[in-house]
């Protein structure tokens, strides 16, 4: 009886496993499938005391799609805006992630300001860079 049990449990590990490296190994972003020829684009700033600093310009033509912001250490946290309009103001050394994304105004500076005047720290976005739409973009296809 026992030997059943442990062949039976180890038939169903192996028949869990192969299910979950299947759908892992065959799965894709929904970024890849929504935006094909999109570019990943990551930019940077470091920002000293109280003010505000860009940290991209948003192309002129495309669609730049904002994904994640991350910020250092600030006190009161940071601010993001695009164009003067604000986005999202992430708190002290945190992340805050768009999903699917936001569409950022075209020909805009994305700023991030901090409110600290002692404040030392940083910026980050990351987004896809869509290309301008007069490339033909492929019809989506569903899969099974």
């Amino acid at each position: 009886m026992k030997t059943a049990l442990l062949v039976g449990a180890i038939i169903s590990l192996f028949a869990t496993h192969s299910w979950a490296t299947a759908n892992l190994n065959l799965s894709k972003s929904n970024i890849n499938k929504n935006f094909p020829k999109g570019k990943f684009v990551t930019a940077a700033t470091d920002i000293s005391g109280a003010r505000a600093q860009i940290v991209y310009m948003t192309p002129v033509t495309g669609d730049f799609i904002l994904t994640q912001i991350c910020t250092g250490l600030a006190t009161g946290g940071t601010l993001l805006q695009a164009g003067g309009v604000s986005i999202a103001h992430v708190g002290s050394g945190l992340c805050q992630t768009f999903t699917p994304g936001m569409v950022l105004a075209p020909d805009q500076p994305v700023t991030c300001t901090t409110f600290d005047l002692e404040a030392s720290t940083f910026c980050t976005i990351t987004g896809v860079l869509e290309p301008p739409a007069s490339t033909p973009r492929p019809t989506p296809t569903s899969r099974p």
